[in-house]
């Protein structure tokens, strides 16, 4: 599954888009615990992600979300984005931002922050690894 994460991943920066493996995936392969849930992030919209891509289910695309089905695997691939609730998690105003520190921003926790590259290395810009070593969420 991480494999195909990554051909993901360099398939969307060999189209000139920014990707990143974000979130759980990262943060557990880090603390070595075994994870199947691998969110993307990325500066391709919808459109370009569906051009890319085949399987591709948009039932979430108002939200900048799609899933992309490969292999009998699910990925969600998400559009850097800014989200402003008003009343509650539904009532949102989303925002597509140009970069992964903006997108980083609106994560619940510093440790879901930690995410990986095309190459599978690690980018930790909300220094995410030293919440995790310290053991505070």
């Amino acid at each position: 599954m991480y494999e195909i994460a990554l051909n993901i991943l360099n398939k969307l920066e060999n189209n000139g888009f920014k990707s990143y493996i974000v979130g759980g995936y990262p943060r557990d392969k880090y603390m070595n615990r075994e994870s199947f849930d691998i969110d993307i992030c990325t500066s391709a919209k919808v459109e370009d992600i569906e051009k890319l891509f085949d399987n591709v289910d948009k039932t979430y695309s108002k939200y900048g979300n799609v899933i992309i089905n490969i292999e009998n695997y699910k990925f969600e691939v998400t559009t850097f984005r800014s989200d402003i609730y008003l009343k509650n998690r539904n009532d949102v105003i989303i925002n597509f931002v140009d970069t992964l520190e903006e997108d980083l921003k609106r994560r619940d926790f510093i440790i879901n922050t930690l995410c990986i590259d095309k190459n599978g290395n690690y980018v930790d810009i909300m220094n995410s690894r030293k919440d995790i070593d310290n053991k505070i969420i």
